[in-house]
């Protein structure tokens, strides 16, 4: 099976999330700079505690993110993992797919991240 890329990945996010059509197309095609305007969208829906579309982000990142050829992954670790603020949103995290929230505790572990005031030192190591 091919892994999934850019260009399958916009079309599903735009075809998701019409709102973000704009955004994503004044981003010049450059993948991280997409990725980050994905995540600005995420991090407004954690703000504003809106829990479903969190949820389908969250699934679409997943996805991308463990079928994703080396770009996406790439690009979803570092413009999208890094840059999501899950301080005050532990229902954010409960959402958050099990790669992911592997890749978010190694985020924490090499210092990028600040670790989650509601996870312990033993639930980071899971």
């Amino acid at each position: 099976m091919e892994a999934l890329h850019r260009s399958i990945f916009l079309k599903e996010l735009k075809e998701t999330f019409p709102q973000l059509r704009a955004p994503i197309n004044a981003q010049y095609g450059l993948l991280h700079l997409e990725i980050h305007a994905f995540t600005d969208f995420v991090q407004h829906a954690i703000a504003d505690g809106d829990k479903e579309t969190v949820r389908l982000s969250f699934m679409m990142a997943e996805r991308y993110y463990k079928g994703g050829d080396a770009h996406m992954r790439n690009a979803i670790y570092v413009s999208f993992l890094e840059h999501l603020d899950l301080q005050k949103a532990r229902w954010a995290w409960d959402l958050l797919g099990q790669s992911l929230k592997e890749a978010y505790l190694q985020c924490i572990d090499v210092g990028v991240v600040r670790p989650l005031p509601y996870l312990s030192a033993a639930d980071r190591r899971k």
